[in-house]
């Protein structure tokens, strides 16, 4: 009796009207690599280790929509970044840390979502950077290799737009602070506008941070913007442009560093892609050196999902020879000397 009700239940449910069509996918990324580098501590020693994520951060997500009719559909994103050598969260304690955001979209209007989310100025120069934010080797998202130079990769809290209206593309972001007293502090906001026709793209990004407001009423302000472009000339894309930091800190002078970068990706073989990349860094800060980094990356495709890949990175200061500020990736902590070489092989597979 019980399966003749079981049955019925499922006629049921099957015969009742469907008012939207949804769907969810799991996707992912898996890389990773053996890393050697040289001058990775105090006495000049070399460093030989496996990592995760050398083109693209280890990653696992879900992502969906939903036709809500009328030509609207609700999303939503929901990302965890991973260490693929240890199995351990990329950031500690924090589960979904690269997105968590839902939101409504319409085709003519564009696209409303709150949450943990990519900045405008991340979504912008990620088309631009050579070695498309490859954790080894870039100075992106830093401004050069001074982790004090970062603009905002992702922010919580945050209310993003994005509109496409024809070659014509507009980003903008605002992250609430969140602090009691001031709806100003602790706030970020940033925009982004990017024209493509053809082959040929250009885009101007902006990033604005407050810091915390203290008792005098005060704060730290830090503002980012770049200027980019690229096309492509047969089998090869040509991309660079210029990045400029300025933090006008509550005490103390301003501080201000530029960036400049460029290269090219050239397709030999539809399983070839070779990619060269060059990052200069001028920074006005006293006693700190100016940096420059050249970069060269193959990789070979054995699938659709699955390559494999080798990249060698060369790093070196151009003034003072302060060593700190002149590592092959976007962190000193194993930068020791006026320069440093560093090599990886790896392989990445995407599902």
């Amino acid at each position: 009796m019980k399966k003749h009700y079981l049955v019925a239940a499922l006629v049921g449910t099957a015969s009742l009207p469907v008012f939207a069509q949804s769907s969810v996918t799991l996707y992912g990324v898996i890389d990773t690599n053996l890393e050697f580098l040289n001058h990775a501590d105090a006495t000049g020693g070399t460093l030989v280790r496996m990592n995760s994520g050398g083109l693209s951060n280890s990653r696992i997500g879900f992502k969906g929509t939903e036709d809500l009719g009328g030509g609207y559909s609700a999303f939503f994103w929901l990302e965890a970044g991973y260490n693929s050598n240890d199995g351990t969260n990329a950031t500690s304690g924090v589960l979904f840390n690269r997105q968590a955001a839902v939101g409504v979209s319409n085709a003519s209007y564009g696209a409303l979502s709150a949450g943990l989310q990519y900045t405008a100025m991340y979504d912008i120069l990620e088309q631009y950077d050579p070695m498309g934010y490859a954790p080894q080797y870039t100075w992106f998202p830093t401004t050069g290799s001074a982790d004090d130079f970062s603009y905002k990769a992702r922010l919580n809290n945050s209310v993003k737009y994005v509109g496409q209206f024809g070659g014509l593309k507009a980003i903008a972001n605002y992250s609430f602070g969140g602090d009691a007293g001031s709806f100003q502090s602790s706030a970020a906001y940033g925009a982004g506008l990017q024209y493509a026709i053809g082959t040929f793209s250009a885009a101007f990004a902006y990033d604005y941070r407050n810091g915390a407001i203290n008792t005098a009423g005060t704060w730290t302000k830090t503002r980012n913007w770049s200027l980019s472009a690229r096309n492509q000339f047969g089998a090869a894309t040509v991309m660079g442009g210029y990045e400029h930091y300025l933090n006008d800190p509550t005490k103390g002078a301003s501080v201000s560093a530029a960036l400049w970068f460029g290269g090219m990706r050239y397709r030999v073989t539809p399983a070839v892609q070779l990619t060269t990349a060059v990052y200069y860094q001028s920074n006005k800060t006293k006693d700190v050196s100016n940096s420059i980094m050249g970069v060269v990356s193959g990789d070979y495709s054995l699938s659709k999902r699955t390559d494999l890949y080798a990249t060698v990175a060369y790093a070196a200061a151009t003034r003072y020879a302060n060593g700190t500020f002149t590592p092959v990736g976007v962190t000193d902590e194993t930068a020791f000397g006026a320069n440093q070489t560093g090599v990886t092989v790896g392989i990445r597979h995407r599902f």
